[in-house]
């Protein structure tokens, strides 16, 4: 049977305080009522979209193709809605 490994102190050196921090912020974060959580998350991903425009036009070429009866309005009302359900996924992962 294996032993649970020790706490090294090698851990604690400056290159791994940005893994901390995130670690810290998420723990923090979760412990947020659920459904601020659900808020949080639906405008995180609605915000990533600025910074994504490369995966925001895959995505809406993919939903495009599929989705080629759609019209645009409805279309682009997908695209928001998968980015927020990203935002999401991500605080119901900091979760578990």
């Amino acid at each position: 049977m294996k032993h649970p490994q020790k706490f090294q102190s090698v851990l604690l050196h400056p290159r791994y305080w940005l893994t901390w921090f995130g670690l810290v912020l998420l723990f923090l974060l979760v412990q947020l009522p659920y459904p601020l959580l659900h808020q949080l998350g639906r405008w995180i991903g609605r915000s990533s979209m600025r910074f994504l425009k490369c995966q925001v036009s895959i995505t809406h070429r993919n939903l495009e193709l599929c989705l080629h009866d759609m019209d645009e309005a409805q279309l682009e009302c997908k695209v928001v809605g998968n980015f927020e359900s990203l935002g999401m996924g991500l605080m119901e992962t900091s979760m578990a």
